[in-house]
């Protein structure tokens, strides 16, 4: 505050304020981020004409070209107050804001620098930025979550390959879990918290660090002679991850639970019908925690698409069926073309976005209902068509591959990505295993990578089909 106080002093001329178009252009290197210009419109309104991307980020949406009066009555008649003031006064004017949407942050603080620009013109500078920090938010976030949350930072040898990792921040909640008292900071990962010195859990912590990858783990241990259920989120940052461990223990013993008391309650079924009533609520609650864990056992987090064990099951089960049915069936591995590049140039959080709205483009593109669609992992996809010959498979990789190319992608309100993708299609033999024909898939999808991405290739016998 205290700096941009000292540039406006150098550049205000007189009552009207500062000279505009010198002052912005000295501000915006460093603070056009945070930063609204606004002018008046002459009818006692006024009208964005710059908004910043962080301010954009911590509101969730842009009101570049709005207006004033587009607000609530009561906000619009402070917000106009303060405005109209700083004009009269052409002076800096500081207010606090209280939010009354976003819960992310409460107050904000603005100071608001008033210019006139060369042709008379008078405009409004605004700074604004949150007036309570994110180091607190951080920390009541890990107080007062129920799961434990682990930061670490790995350590690499002198090949540059990941040798071990440092934790160095981690709340009350995640040593509870691991069964230890100590504070973990600062200690090494796999002995404050041995259950992930699994050399599985271990492999697939670095590939989520290597590859800057999420990922989902569920594993148990034994702790104090009884079993304990973890599910495990791994989210990359920096040169680390984020671990988010929750225990889902109470979860599967209540399933263990529900199971036995339905199974006594059925044996009493005839009896009276209190006891009727009884049974159908427990088998209800049952059936929803049954639900629950199939859908967190079959599907992936990020996009609610079937996971590789849930998609490779169902697929193995339709080629038994067209086998019976003397059918063909096709499959579609299909990789999104340089989506590292996202992530890097717009964040993972985009990523996501990107990753969840191809899954939808996926999904709406389906000829059956018997179609199966899965997330692989990462950016790869893969779509099992039953009663699907060769000719079939290759026209609904061309049918996924257009509605990509005719539409942006979109990843927030402000933001839309046009993205392409590259197919490997296989129909399957007669004969052949599902694991074979993934393998052929694969080698095409590879060939299509290798032959300059955005088309489909054939297994077995190329073909290619150029963006």
């Amino acid at each position: 505050m205290a700096e941009l106080l000292r540039i406006f002093a150098l550049e205000q001329p007189g009552p009207g304020g500062a000279r505009h178009e010198t002052l912005l252009a000295r501000l915006m290197p460093d603070y056009g981020e945070e930063l609204m210009v606004i002018a008046p419109t002459g009818d006692g309104d006024y009208e964005y004409t710059h908004y910043g991307r962080e301010i954009t980020r911590y509101i969730g949406g842009s009101r570049l070209g709005d207006r004033i009066s587009t607000m609530t009555p009561q906000v619009a008649k402070f917000t106009r107050a303060c405005y109209d003031r700083a004009l009269a006064d052409g002076r800096p004017t500081y207010t606090v804001h209280r939010s009354l949407k976003t819960m992310r942050v409460a107050l904000w603080e603005r100071l608001i620098l008033p210019t006139t620009a060369e042709d008379g013109r008078r405009f409004l500078i605004v700074f604004s930025r949150p007036l309570q920090f994110r180091e607190e938010l951080l920390t009541t976030v890990l107080d007062t979550s129920p799961s434990g949350i682990v930061a670490i930072r790995v350590q690499r040898d002198e090949d540059g390959n990941v040798d071990s990792a440092i934790i160095i921040t981690a709340n009350q909640r995640a040593a509870a879990i691991g069964g230890v008292s100590d504070n973990l900071h600062d200690q090494e990962l796999r002995q404050a918290l041995p259950f992930l010195a699994d050399p599985t859990i271990w492999r697939r912590c670095v590939y989520a660090i290597e590859l800057r990858r999420a990922d989902l783990i569920e594993t148990s241990f034994e702790r104090d002679g009884r079993a304990v259920w973890l599910q495990i989120a791994l989210a990359p940052l920096g040169d680390g991850l984020v671990l988010t461990i929750t225990d889902v223990s109470e979860l599967m013993i209540a399933n263990q639970t529900l199971q036995s008391r339905a199974a006594t309650l059925a044996l009493e079924i005839g009896r009276e019908r209190a006891t009727r009533r009884a049974l159908s609520q427990e088998i209800g609650q049952r059936e929803e925690r049954e639900k629950e864990l199939r859908r967190l056992a079959e599907t992936d987090p990020l996009t609610a698409l079937l996971n590789r064990r849930s998609f490779i099951e169902k697929a193995n089960q339709a080629i038994e069926a067209s086998e019976a049915e003397r059918q063909a069936t096709s499959l579609i591995i299909i990789d999104l073309d340089h989506f590292k590049a996202v992530n890097d140039s717009h964040g993972h959080p985009a990523g996501d976005a990107v990753i969840r709205a191809f899954a939808d483009l996926l999904l709406g593109s389906l000829r059956s209902p018997r179609d199966l669609v899965s997330r692989f992992g990462g950016e790869e996809f893969a779509v099992f068509l039953p009663n699907c010959p060769r000719q079939c498979a290759l026209a609904a990789a061309e049918t996924i591959k257009q509605a990509l190319a005719g539409r942006d992608l979109p990843v927030s309100e402000t933001l839309a990505l046009n993205v392409s993708a590259s197919f490997g299609v296989a129909t399957r033999r007669q004969g052949e295993s599902l694991t074979q024909c993934i393998e052929r898939a694969d080698r095409a999808l590879y060939r299509a990578k290798h032959e300059g991405r955005n088309r489909i290739c054939e297994a077995e016998d190329p073909v290619s089909v150029a963006a």
